[in-house]
Parts: C-alpha cells; sequence; structure tokens
C-alpha cells in the first residue's frame, strides 16, 4: 500500500514530517517499508506567452517568446499545445536542474543551446520534464479555458501549484484492509499522535460541493427511485425525462448491501492538476476526471466504486445476481470472459455490465460522451470475489480491497463523496436521490474486555484510562462494565473479533515501549537433548558437509504433483485446503525435492545436490494420521570433471557417494543390493534397472532402511526434466537411529602399527554382475587380510567381448598383528584370484 504523506497530514490535520510519520506507522503495526520523495525543480516559474513565429530554419519548432517577471525572453519549442498570447506555461530558467528522465540517470540541467542557429535560453516545460505527472504529449499550460486565471507570472513552480509529495509505501498485512485506504491509515496515526479524527466530508481542495442525501426505501431488496423530473436539476443540458430507476439485489447473502448515487449534466475532460498529481504519486494514471474521481475515493476510503455511464444501462436498471454458466461478458480490459454460475454479476435491464467486485465491462464504460452517471458503492461477499478474482485470473485494485473485507457501513458517506467529487470536476449536479439495498444492516461485535487480561497478557500495568481512550480513538464504542469494558468493533475493523485482538490494539496504540523486556528464565533439561533429536541434528549436518544443500518444503500438495511424481497416492485430504494445489499431505519427499530441482535447473544451475529431513503422512484407523520420518537425497544436472570419463549426467553412483559420506561419520553403512526378499519390485518412481535396497547392518542383522536409484524417465518428463537424469534416495530416520543406538557409539580405529601392501586385481566379468558383489566375494577371500577393496577402473569397448565388462580393483592387505611377509600376501592374494575364477566366473587380465 502506498499512501501519500501529504493526504495523510491533511487528514490527521496536523504536520508531521515523513521521517516521524514511517516511525510511527511502523511502531504500529504498519511497517514502512520504503519512501520515495516527489522533489520540486528549483528555477522552474510561471510565464506567460508574449508572442510566437514560425523557426526560420525548422518546419516544426516555433520561436516563443514569453514574460517571467523579470522580463522576456525567446525560447525554441516544439509542442503542438502552445497557448495563444496570454496564455500561461511553466518555464524553466537558465540553471534549472530537472529530474532525469530515467531512474537511476543524471538530471538535466537547463543551459544556452543553439536550435537551427537561434539561441535557446529555457524551456518551456511538459509534466513529464518536471517530474509532476505522467503527461508528456504537450507543455503544461494553465487554465485552457480561461487563460487570465491562474498564479501570477513570475510565481515559482512550488507556489504556483500543490507539487512535492512523498510516497510513503508500506507493507500491509491482508488483517488490515481498513488501511488499504488513507482514511484509516490516518485514523491509526492520529490516536497514535494522540489527536482527534474524523473522516473528510468537505475533502482535498479544492472545497466540494453539498453531500448527497441519500434515502434508503428497501422492500424485498427491490428499490426504485423516480427521478425528480429536472426539478432539483439546474443545467439545461440535463435530460429530465430520464424515468424511473430500479435496483433488484437478487442474492442478498453474496451481495448484502447496494447503494447507487446519480450525477447529471457533467463533461468528460481533463481533471484538474491537484487530482492528476495526488493520483501520479500513488503511482495510478490519470484516465479522465470523472474515473479519476472514482479512484481517489477508493484511495482515500479503501472502498471500491464504480462508475456507470447512466445512459448506457438498458432499461433503466440495476440487477445483483449470480451468472449462467457460458455467459459471457467482455470487461474494460477488451477480453471476452465465459462466466459460471459461481460468479456473481452486476446487470442492466438485458445483461451483465460488471462482475462484482472485481471489473466492470466495456458496454457500459464511461467515455467521452457520457454526461450522466450512475455511480455503485456496494458490500460483496470477500469469499465470492475471491473465487471468481482466481478463476477469471483478474486480480484488480477493487478485487484487492473486496476479498480482504470492506467497510459494510459507509456505503452512504462514500457515495456522497464521490458523487460530490464527480460533479465537482465534472461539472455537473448531484442529485439528492439515491438507492440502498440494506435489508440486514452489518454490525460489529462486542467484546468482552478485562482489565485483569489486559494486564495479564502483557505482563505489565497498564492505566485504567488507556484502553477506553485508545479504543474509542480507533472508533470503537466502549462502555464500561465491572470487571472491564464492553467493546463493539467498528464494521471497517473485521479482524477485531475476540479479547485478545482488543489487547494487541490497546499496546500497539499505546506503544510497545510502555512493556518492560525481561529476558525469561530458561531452565536447561537434567537430561539434556534427546538422543534423538542429537541424531538427526547430527544427520542433517553431516549431509551438508557432504555436499548436499538442505532443502524446506511444503507439507502440502496436490494429488497432480503425487501423481507426476509416481509416489504413493494413499494420501491423507485436507477439509479446508488453501487452494488445490495444498489439498493433500505428501506421502513421500519426492514431489517437494523435484520442485526445486526443476526450478533450479530452470535457471542455469547446473548441478542441484538438496537433502530433507521432513515427515510423509499416511491414513491410519486411529485419530490422526501416521507420521513417518525420512532422509531423503536428491541430485541432478551435470558431473564435471569427475576421475571415469568427461562432463556427464549424475547417476546412482554419484548419490551412492554422497550417501556414504553422510553415514559414514554417524558410525554406519549401507548395503547396497537389488534383491529383495519379498520379491517386491522397484518403487514406481525409479528406473527399475537403476535402483537398489538399502540395508544397514546392526548385531541383529541386516536390516531394509530405504531406497535408491536414477528417477525413472516418465517421471522427469511428467515434471519438466527431458534430458535430465536425477537421482533420489529415501530412508528411514526411525531405522537409522535404531541401528546407530545398537551399533552403539563410534569408535575411531587405532593408527596401524605395521606397513600394509597393495595389489591391483583387473577382472572381465559379466557386465551383470554387480561390483559390491565382487567386493564381498574377493574380501571374505582374503580372510580377513584384506583390509579395504576398492574399485578404481571401469572399461567397456574395443578387446572386451560383447556383454562383458573389465573392472580394476585395489587391494591394501595388513596384518594388525605383524608385518606381512611377500609368501602371505601371494597366498592370500592367490585364495582371491580363485574366488574370482570359480564363484564369479571372472576371467583375470
Amino acid at each position: 500500500m502506498i499512501v501519500s504523506h501529504r493526504w495523510i497530514c491533511e487528514l490527521v490535520g496536523i504536520e508531521v514530517s515523513a521521517e516521524e510519520m514511517a516511525e510511527k506507522l511502523t511502531a504500529a503495526g504498519l511497517e514502512v517499508e520504503g519512501m520515495h520523495r516527489f522533489e520540486v525543480p528549483d528555477g522552474v516559474v510561471v510565464a506567460e506567452v508574449v508572442s510566437m513565429r514560425p523557426h526560420p530554419a525548422r518546419d516544426s519548432l516555433r520561436l516563443v517568446t514569453v514574460a517571467h517577471g523579470e522580463g522576456q525572453q525567446e525560447v525554441v519549442c516544439g509542442a503542438p499545445n502552445v497557448p495563444e498570447p496570454g496564455g500561461k506555461v511553466l518555464l524553466a530558467k537558465l540553471g534549472a536542474s530537472l529530474p532525469p528522465s530515467e531512474p537511476g540517470g543524471d538530471r538535466f540541467v537547463i543551459a544556452s543551446r543553439d536550435i537551427g542557429g537561434i539561441p535557446s535560453e529555457g524551456m518551456l516545460c511538459s509534466e513529464s520534464e518536471l517530474g509532476i505527472g505522467a503527461a508528456g504529449e504537450g507543455i503544461f499550460v494553465f487554465d485552457r479555458l480561461d487563460p487570465s486565471l491562474g498564479p501570477p507570472v513570475g510565481t515559482p513552480l512550488a507556489e504556483a501549484l500543490p507539487v512535492g509529495d512523498i510516497a510513503i509505501e508500506i507493507g500491509l498485512t491482508p488483517n488490515r484492509p481498513d488501511c488499504l485506504g488513507h482514511v484509516g491509515v490516518a485514523r491509526d496515526l492520529a490516536a497514535m499522535l494522540r489527536v482527534p479524527f474524523a473522516p473528510p466530508e468537505g475533502g482535498s481542495p479544492p472545497a466540494f460541493a453539498e453531500s448527497v442525501r441519500t434515502v434508503v426505501p428497501v422492500s424485498e431488496n427491490v428499490v426504485t427511485l423516480p427521478f425528480s423530473g429536472g426539478r432539483e436539476v439546474a443545467l439545461e443540458d440535463v435530460d429530465a425525462s430520464l424515468g424511473p430507476f430500479s435496483l433488484t439485489v437478487a442474492d442478498a447473502e453474496r451481495c448484502p448491501r447496494y447503494g447507487a448515487a446519480f450525477v447529471l449534466g457533467v463533461k468528460v475532460r481533463r481533471s484538474p492538476f491537484w487530482l492528476r498529481y495526488r493520483l501520479h504519486v500513488l503511482g495510478l494514471r490519470s484516465i479522465s476526471n470523472l474515473v479519476d474521481a472514482t479512484n481517489l475515493v477508493m484511495l482515500e476510503r479503501g472502498h471500491p466504486i464504480h462508475g456507470f455511464d447512466l445512459e448506457k444501462l438498458r432499461g433503466r436498471r440495476i440487477e445483483v445476481r449470480v451468472a449462467r454458466d457460458g455467459e459471457k461478458l467482455t470487461t474494460l480490459d477488451d477480453v471476452e470472459r465465459t462466466l459460471n454460475a459461481d460468479d456473481l454479476l452486476i446487470c442492466d435491464g438485458e445483461g451483465p455490465v460488471a462482475i462484482a467486485g472485481v471489473m466492470g465491462a466495456a458496454n457500459s464504460e464511461i467515455g467521452p460522451e457520457t454526461r450522466n452517471v450512475a455511480i455503485e458503492c456496494a458490500y460483496f461477499d470477500p469469499r465470492s470475489v475471491r473465487r471468481t478474482s482466481r478463476r477469471l485470473g483478474l486480480h484488480t485494485d477493487a478485487s484487492h480491497r473486496f476479498e480482504r473485507g470492506v467497510d459494510p457501513s459507509d456505503a452512504v458517506a462514500v457515495l456522497a463523496r464521490a458523487a460530490a467529487l464527480m460533479a465537482e470536476v465534472g461539472g455537473g449536479v448531484a442529485l439528492t436521490d439515491a438507492v440502498d439495498a440494506y435489508p440486514t444492516p452489518i454490525t460489529g461485535p462486542t467484546i468482552h474486555l478485562r482489565h485483569a487480561a489486559l494486564e495479564g497478557l502483557l505482563g505489565t500495568a497498564i492505566a485504567a484510562d488507556v484502553p477506553p481512550r485508545v479504543l474509542e480513538a480507533l472508533g470503537c464504542v466502549v462502555s464500561p462494565v465491572e470487571s472491564g469494558w464492553d467493546v463493539t468493533a467498528p464494521t471497517w475493523r473485521p479482524d477485531l473479533g475476540r479479547e485478545a485482538d482488543l489487547i494487541e490494539e490497546v499496546v500497539r496504540i499505546h506503544g510497545y515501549e510502555h512493556v518492560p523486556t525481561e529476558v525469561p528464565r530458561v531452565r536447561p533439561s537434567r537430561d539434556g537433548t534427546a538422543p534423538r533429536l542429537k541424531f538427526e541434528r547430527a544427520l542433517r549436518e553431516s549431509a551438508a558437509a557432504a555436499g548436499l544443500h538442505e532443502a524446506i518444503t511444503m507439507s502440502f500438495l496436490s494429488r497432480a504433483q503425487l501423481a507426476s511424481a509416481r509416489a504413493p497416492s494413499d494420501a491423507v485430504e485436507l477439509d479446508n485446503p488453501l487452494s488445490e494445489e495444498r489439498a493433500v499431505m505428501r506421502t513421500s519427499l519426492l514431489p517437494g525435492l523435484l520442485e526445486s530441482v526443476v526450478h533450479a535447473l530452470r535457471r542455469q544451475v547446473s548441478r542441484v545436490d538438496l537433502h530433507q529431513v521432513g515427515h510423509t503422512f499416511h491414513p491410519s484407523d486411529a485419530r490422526l494420521p501416521e507420521e513417518r520420518t525420512v532422509f531423503a537425497a536428491m541430485i541432478a544436472g551435470r558431473a564435471a570433471g569427475e576421475w571415469i570419463g568427461g562432463d556427464r549426467d549424475v547417476d546412482l553412483f554419484d548419490l551412492k557417494g554422497a550417501l556414504t559420506a553422510t553415514l559414514r561419520p554417524l558410525g554406519l553403512s549401507l548395503d547396497w543390493t537389488s534383491e529383495d526378499g519379498s520379491g517386491q519390485a522397484s518403487p514406481a518412481y525409479l528406473h527399475p534397472r537403476r535402483f537398489a535396497r538399502l540395508r544397514v547392518s546392526t548385531p541383529e542383522g541386516a536390516r531394509e532402511v530405504g531406497v535408491a536409484g536414477e528417477l525413472h524417465p516418465d517421471v522427469t518428463d511428467a515434471v519438466g526434466l527431458e534430458g535430465h537424469r536425477a537421482a533420489y534416495a529415501e530412508v528411514s530416520v526411525d531405522a537409522l537411529f535404531d541401528a546407530s543406538i545398537a551399533r552403539g557409539v563410534p569408535l575411531a580405529p587405532h593408527l596401524p602399527r605395521f606397513p600394509s601392501v597393495t595389489r591391483d586385481l583387473a577382472l572381465l566379468l559379466d557386465r551383470e554382475t554387480p561390483a559390491g558383489q565382487v567386493v564381498r566375494a574377493l574380501t571374505e577371500a582374503a580372510e580377513g587380510l584384506a583390509e579395504r577393496v576398492e574399485l578404481f577402473d571401469v572399461y567397456e569397448g574395443e578387446h572386451v567381448p560383447e556383454g562383458k565388462r573389465s573392472l580394476a580393483f585395489r587391494l591394501v592387505y595388513r596384518d594388525p598383528e605383524a608385518t606381512l611377509t611377500d609368501k602371505r600376501v601371494d597366498t592370500a592374494h592367490a585364495r582371491v584370484v580363485k574366488a574370482a575364477t570359480s564363484e564369479l566366473g571372472a576371467v583375470v587380465r
């Protein structure tokens, strides 16, 4: 939310510096995230056109002589809208410094320039060149309709026009819809400054016409307004035979209130400068005087309104109803929208003219020929607006406010304000008759606030006069009772519904500095951190040390994500999901990690290494779902500079290295095998030939703890990883912890006292023979002398038969009790070779 410093000061009624305002608002929970100053350039003055003549060398230019209060001078100008002699413009004199044309650019300093052989000592400026507006198609001209009016010649720009302001950007939380208008922000600031506050009835300069009187004839949600037949309209160009105007609200639940006011005899033209400048400071583009008036009222009150061309409302009626399935409407952005029965519409006598709370239609918009206007001010159910806005992909200033909840009680004031302003800037007359269908008024809740509860929650004493003073300043109605106060919340504060909400209001306005800061005493646990928590922390730290970045993914996801990842589909459904994308609980960490990997690879990250310790959720017969704690790791992308070959995609063995490096510091080692005693196939999300089941050794025997493998091509294709390989592992943390407890505290081995002997062995084996099986066979054949067996080369190609591959192993022999002799090593190595040839069918190369 962006607010104008000058406008807030006008509403509060006192001058407050921008810095103090930012400090106060931030302290009240309206965090100021930034400020932008709209500076007024020096050296720019009001000048009067004296004469004009063509440029002798440039057909598109003219020589304009202007008087600027200290004499006359001639400037070269190419603008098409230079007024006739007597018209007043803005002149930047020599030395004037104008704002940069682009953010971060250099300022433009006015200097004498030779243009086509004619010296030009100054510049007639447009709004955009001066930084006081967006209009740049021509120079700024004062009072085109009456050149005799306007500031005296020579008046500096800062005195001639209401310029110079500071845009304050507030990071507004969704629970404060009242601060989506300047009145709400000003009310909070006034409460903090302890000054009286009342929403304006006249408004910003210039003074507005008398407020509109609203009549409320309600009968079964249908109201009819007979126009006054010209009795209250003095303008000759107003059509006095408009006839009756009727309003029908067919769905009062989704539209509890709908009002309309009428302004006749207006003329569409450019807005006055003060209005254009105020919108410019707040980041809105000026469109026309009538449309700008509706936008200004929205920014002031936080309540969106909409203006209809009264002549285009067929049948002189408005009906609020839901759409019919397939009904179409072309909105103001020239897009045809297809509606359904959940969309609320504003219709005239023949069809829809607006999507309620979202956007108007092109068939009733205010245009250059508009003379009579109907102004809508309504309260729509926030959930209804939110659903329609999301479904149509239309997020507008109006829907943003209606979704969060506008004030249902301010329709009369908003209509009066808008009609008066529109009559002022459009030159028309606001009718004193209006319509307002409001069959069941909405009131704020009455909440009991106990003084003892307030002091108990804040932990400090609060004077008895503070709560009523603060709450009344915020618009609440406070009645003292024996134990505290009964507080009726205003309708513009839908976030106030319980006692704790009122306590928060008291302390944020009274000031958090009145609440003493005390560091609570923390009693350390007698037993220290639980072993399970220590293990999970050590697991995370070890994974990070192994090069796996920790990821945090959402526990909620969609069934489509589960299906794309081929994760288990038996998921726990949420009764009230945030959206369809967050409708079920995850059954695996795979979908969330996949989403993170895709996000990274699409942003030119060459390799992604992730891990996460998290919960998965599974249906159970108990009251709550079953939660399982799992450790997951995923790698994807390119593995550059590896020792076997050049650049390549990561594979299962890269993942194996990462898992080994993660678990080794915890005293755990994994056994990788594709065998499964239960006969189960690989998980659906893993490649059927590139996966392994993971077991960990315990004193009671090997225990399966998880699976690992390369993702199935159908999974990578479904999530947008075409052309990439990815490997994923999911391990039970409970199983790892149990294995860790069973193994006891890992002990570092003694340093070897005797030297080792190294032998290399190259074997020609069937391509399908797992390297792990070979390592186990060689280790067992060495009968305890093989300290380490490592695979260091894999070769397939020339001189290797089809279906075979060469595996080269390095064996490190060592006897911990004595120095090995050549004979003992030769004997042990011969047993190793024999085991390889007889048990595995290998051929020694």
